[in-house]
């Protein structure tokens, strides 16, 4: 895998397809909105810009980013578009709204989490394919906090300065400059062997060669999850909220809020550039509920916007020195 020292971001060719898709659907949109069907690119952005206290503080940020990506591929001469559209930042923008991602938990309530779990293991015991991978996914991403997509491209691998065990992260938000770099890094070998042997199983199960194999699975993970919800809830009042493969990260950072004191460990930990991230958009620390037993490498806590590593050294010396287990123990 790649080293450390890589910041430029790159757009992976999904992303690239989403912002060209996204941009397009704007035009459109706003063409029929405005009685105009063939919208400069300039007028897209002048109206994007204008519309902009309609949205989400994450569709913004989104169409933004389309935009930009946009034009920049295909209009490089429109470099004051670009410049006015870097300046409009989600400030001041709701969080959310009455949408389908408002009635997403953002944590994973224990007693839903019996109950989806024990259907889980009867669709595995029914042979359903995918029901023991998506199995293997929820029990590591509550330990690790991984996106579900990060499944595909990380590894257990060994920390060259201290010989360590880390799980290594390819970061999904870096193709959009959201990551604290291209890869992340975290020490594994406080972990329990049961806890290790999640993460191992979730590693293999979901190991990917492509990008378009990982989205595949990714979507074939969603349905499995839907189909054992829906055997879940089965004869019961069905909930406000469902959960989904991102309520088990948002709970990873709820139970990261509890653990740590410091937010940039939780940010290192979960790949953000910022601390502000989890606060504004994860899971609370009144829903953690289980205590964090892995944390960042030092390399991962630089990547982070605004941090001093002083207090980050101060934690590690806090802790003292730790052997590393067996990555095969039992």
């Amino acid at each position: 895998m790649e080293p450390f020292n890589q910041t430029a971001p790159t757009v992976s060719p999904k992303v690239q397809r989403d912002y060209v898709r996204c941009f397009e659907r704007n035009r459109t949109k706003f063409g029929l909105k405005l009685g105009r069907p063939e919208l400069t690119p300039e007028e897209v952005v002048a109206h994007l810009i204008v519309s902009r206290e309609d949205y989400a503080a994450r569709t913004w940020r989104f169409y933004k980013a389309s935009a930009i990506y946009y034009l920049e591929t295909y209009h490089p001469e429109l470099s004051l578009a670009v410049e006015e559209l870097r300046l409009q930042s989600s400030a001041g923008l709701r969080s959310g709204g009455a949408n389908t991602s408002a009635r997403k938990r953002k944590d994973v309530p224990s007693a839903q989490w019996d109950e989806l779990r024990h259907a889980i293991r009867q669709r595995i015991a029914d042979g359903y394919k995918h029901a023991g991978r998506l199995l293997a996914v929820l029990e590591a991403t509550l330990i690790v906090g991984l996106r579900p997509n990060e499944w595909s491209f990380s590894e257990i691998s060994t920390d060259q300065g201290s010989g360590r065990a880390v799980l290594r992260v390819r970061n999904s938000k870096f193709s959009n400059g959201r990551a604290n770099g291209e890869f992340r890094e975290m020490y594994v070998d406080e972990l329990m062997p049961e806890q290790l042997r999640h993460i191992t199983d979730a590693l293999a199960t979901c190991r990917c060669e492509t990008e378009q194999d990982a989205e595949k699975l990714q979507l074939a993970l969603k349905h499995e999850l839907e189909a054992a919800r829906a055997l879940s809830v089965v004869g019961q009042r069905k909930p406000k909220s469902s959960l989904t493969l991102y309520s088990f990260r948002h709970q990873f950072v709820a139970d990261c809020k509890r653990s740590f004191d410091d937010p940039v460990l939780t940010a290192a930990l979960c790949g953000h550039v910022s601390t502000k991230t989890a606060h504004r958009h994860y899971g609370r620390r009144t829903q953690g509920r289980a205590s964090v037993r892995v944390y960042p490498t030092e390399a991962s806590v630089q990547a982070v916007q605004s941090r001093h590593l002083e207090t980050y050294r101060d934690f590690v010396a806090k802790r003292g020195p730790r052997n590393t287990p067996s990555l095969g123990s039992d």
